[in-house]
């Protein structure tokens, strides 16, 4: 699966070190906070619905209010609906701008995911969260994955461009709802290197009210040039090894994420 960007925030303030190792000022982080942001397709971008990214498949989000489908339990109760459809290793990604402090360090996001029986077909489900860093040319990616294949929770090496394993089992069984929280967080003017680059530090996953331990560091990456400051979270569906075409339909709601 490649991951196109993510998201994460934090919350110290201080020297933050660019790629060249020489420490930079930042402001005082501010706090961003949404709630429910998925109640309207409003600041949702589709960065990679198909077929421009895999040919042979297509893919869109579309609003799904609480009198539909399947009411969500989180606040407000609606949920935003996911629909993948495509051949096998099809994926689509959404993403949403929730700030442009790029001085947070601490990060906290809460959803409510129902996937369908039809989720069965689906290679992983991810859920990331960034931070961007124009001042210093960091990308600050915490990404995050329920792989379906291995049933494992998996985080993003950043830098290398690769999922990493966790020891912690992943299961989200289709036809019901799941709470899922991540905590991740950075450390502003850390002199801890990760492969020459500041780390990203996954603290932890709560699904369903058990609070499971990851404790798993590795590298940010470098920010691609032209890309702006801001802080976000982004999802995707990722179809497996399936062969024909098939559809993926899930039901997402954000239910909480703040940064500071």
């Amino acid at each position: 699966m490649k991951i196109v960007y993510k998201v994460l925030i934090g919350v110290y303030v201080g020297l933050l070190f660019s790629v060249l190792s020489v420490a930079q000022t930042v402001p005082d982080p501010q706090e961003v906070s949404v709630s429910n942001v998925d109640d309207s397709m409003n600041g949702w971008k589709p960065v990679c619905i198909l077929p421009k990214c895999n040919p042979g498949g297509s893919g869109r989000p579309t609003k799904v209010s609480q009198s539909i489908d399947h009411p969500s339990p989180s606040k407000d109760g609606e949920a935003m609906e996911l629909l993948l459809a495509g051949p096998k290793y099809t994926n689509a990604l959404w993403s949403y701008k929730a700030g442009a402090d790029d001085a947070a360090t601490s990060f906290s996001m809460i959803f409510w995911v129902y996937p369908t029986a039809s989720a069965s077909a689906a290679g992983s489900f991810e859920f990331d969260q960034y931070d961007f860093s124009s001042s210093t040319g960091i990308e600050f990616m915490f990404g995050t994955q329920c792989n379906q294949v291995s049933k494992l929770w998996q985080v993003f090496d950043q830098l290398h461009g690769h999922w990493m394993n966790t020891s912690v089992g992943c299961s989200l069984p289709a036809d019901q709802w799941h709470e899922v929280r991540w905590d991740a967080h950075r450390v502003s003017g850390d002199t801890n290197r990760c492969d020459g680059m500041p780390c990203m530090y996954y603290d932890s996953v709560t699904v369903n009210g058990h609070v499971y331990p990851v404790n798993a560091k590795y590298p940010a990456g470098h920010l691609p040039h032209g890309w702006g400051s801001g802080v976000g979270f982004q999802f995707q569906i990722d179809i497996g090894d399936v062969g024909s075409p098939v559809t993926v339909e899930e039901y997402f709601d954000l239910a909480d994420f703040s940064a500071i």
